[in-house]
């Protein structure tokens, strides 16, 4: 990756993304399907990868990777069938625009020599909140997923 997409590109286009997630959510709930509670999924993986690379870590880092590219294949899907019938909807302009900001950002974040030192720039001067902060969400993320598994025992 060229040298200009760093760290706050890299946040910036996550930013983006779960605003993009949010806003179909928000379409979504006007016009009920079964897909809905899928996107909320979409939703809170986005949100919570913007605070983590907000937050700096490394975790958030690695694990938003992965999921933007899981977003850029999923939004195939819908494309490779929309160009068959020639038809566009609201769900695959969210899915081009998905797709290509997933794309964008997974790259930005695996590959990209001036994110790798901006962040760890950006990690070593972080302010105490942010550290306090990081350490909440993971406890708070830890007694969610308990939360959940004893609520599906």
């Amino acid at each position: 990756m060229s040298g200009r997409f760093g760290y706050r590109s890299a946040l910036y286009l996550s930013a983006l993304i779960a605003i993009v997630h949010g806003s179909f959510f928000i379409y979504m709930l006007m016009h009920p399907s079964r897909y809905l509670a899928g996107m909320a999924t979409y939703v809170i993986a986005a949100v919570a990868i913007f605070v983590g690379l907000w937050l700096s870590s490394q975790v958030a880092r690695y694990a938003g990777a992965a999921f933007y590219l899981l977003c850029a294949g999923a939004a195939a899907v819908p494309l490779l069938s929309s160009f068959k019938t020639l038809t566009v909807s609201v769900a695959v302009l969210w899915s081009i625009a998905m797709g290509a900001l997933s794309l964008a950002n997974a790259l930005i974040l695996v590959l990209s020599r001036s994110f790798d030192r901006e962040y760890e720039t950006e990690r070593k001067t972080r302010p105490v909140y942010k550290i306090h902060l990081g350490k909440a969400l993971l406890v708070l993320t830890l007694v969610l997923v308990v939360a959940a598994t004893l609520n599906d025992m």
